[in-house]
């Protein structure tokens, strides 16, 4: 059977809560850990519920963008959302609260409605991706990381070689984490490490002129991957001209300032 992939974060946050809900565990700790897959007091279970409150925060800020009807309905479940989620005022080690009570089925059923609402709204875009092939993404970010590793330091500043591949690290391991969290949350920070490289790109001392290449090459590689993911495969052509475009923008504004040339 294949795995469902959320499609926005909503849904995302959603299918979480669902698993803790029908987990069976006898209190919220075992719930969360069964439903996250990761140790209870572990790093990765830190890591991973963190990501949980990133669904949540998205939720929010998409549903603040719609229309003041809607954004009015909704966000009257917005502290009945956030209470599953961090549950602030019991013990979640608790035996007499099992996983089951951490939200009612009133509460999820809102949220899937909100989650459908938003995938129509927002469908073809980051927050909403159409498409589903993550491999193309992967490979481009394994690239990065290669890359990153043979730009010499006086072309770029160390901090922000690192700071950069740290940030794709955490994009694989989303990527990794998909069926959990969701292509929303990838193309989201696909699109964040697209501004990252661009801004880096503004430091580039132009004094390696294949390092520039490079750069450059990757940058149209990146765009493409990601706007492919969130737009769909029949949009493959579109996409890669897009990112085309994109990049040509950005070269001439990084060659004027920085006095780099071909």
């Amino acid at each position: 059977m294949e795995t469902r992939i959320p499609s926005t974060s909503a849904h995302g946050l959603h299918e979480i809560l669902v698993q803790v809900w029908e987990s069976g565990a006898q209190n919220f700790r075992s719930g969360w850990a069964k439903a996250l897959g990761a140790e209870w007091g572990s790093s990765e279970f830190a890591r991973r519920h963190a990501e949980v409150t990133g669904l949540l925060a998205e939720t929010i800020r998409q549903l603040h963008a719609l229309p003041e009807v809607q954004r009015e309905r909704y966000s009257r479940y917005f502290p009945q959302w956030w209470t599953a989620v961090v549950q602030p005022d019991v013990s979640w080690a608790d035996m007499g609260r099992p996983a089951r009570v951490l939200v009612t089925q009133e509460t999820l059923d809102h949220l899937a409605s909100a989650a459908d609402l938003l995938r129509s709204v927002l469908g073809g875009t980051s927050s909403a991706p159409a498409g589903s092939h993550l491999d193309g993404l992967r490979e481009s970010c394994e690239s990065w990381l290669e890359l990153l590793t043979q730009t010499p330091d006086e072309e770029l500043a160390p901090v922000v070689r690192d700071e950069i591949a740290a940030q794709i690290r955490h994009l694989l391991w989303l990527i990794d984490h998909a069926a959990l969290f969701g292509t929303a949350r990838i193309s989201r920070e696909a699109t964040s490490v697209i501004g990252s490289i661009a801004q880096a790109s503004t430091g580039l001392t132009g004094q390696d002129l294949q390092t520039g290449g490079k750069w450059r090459r990757g940058f149209v590689a990146f765009v493409a991957a990601s706007a492919l993911l969130a737009t769909g495969a029949t949009q493959l052509q579109t996409a890669i001209e897009a990112g085309s475009g994109v990049v040509k923008e950005i070269t001439q504004v990084v060659e004027s300032a920085t006095g780099a040339t071909e």
